[in-house]
């Protein structure tokens, strides 16, 4: 499961914070939320981390155009 922590419109598309390991998450990935709506990952962006060990816990991906809000859960 991962968490929305952060977004910021880019464009039509949306960057967006996921809390949780992303190490899965790749371009192309298809997200789901708990209501079975489909978000698909167009890139997987920086990693966002303070310590090293940190390092998968928190990536910034872009979305195709959605609208998506903090504390919105997504699954793989």
């Amino acid at each position: 499961m991962f968490e929305v922590v952060d977004t910021f419109k880019i464009g039509t598309n949306l960057s967006v914070t996921l809390k949780g390991n992303c190490d899965k998450i790749k371009n192309g990935t298809e997200l789901k939320d708990l209501n079975g709506n489909v978000y698909n990952v167009v890139s997987v962006g920086m990693t966002r981390f303070d310590n090293p060990s940190d390092i998968s816990s928190n990536t910034t991906v872009l979305i195709a155009p959605c609208d998506l809000s903090k504390g919105t859960q997504l699954f793989i």
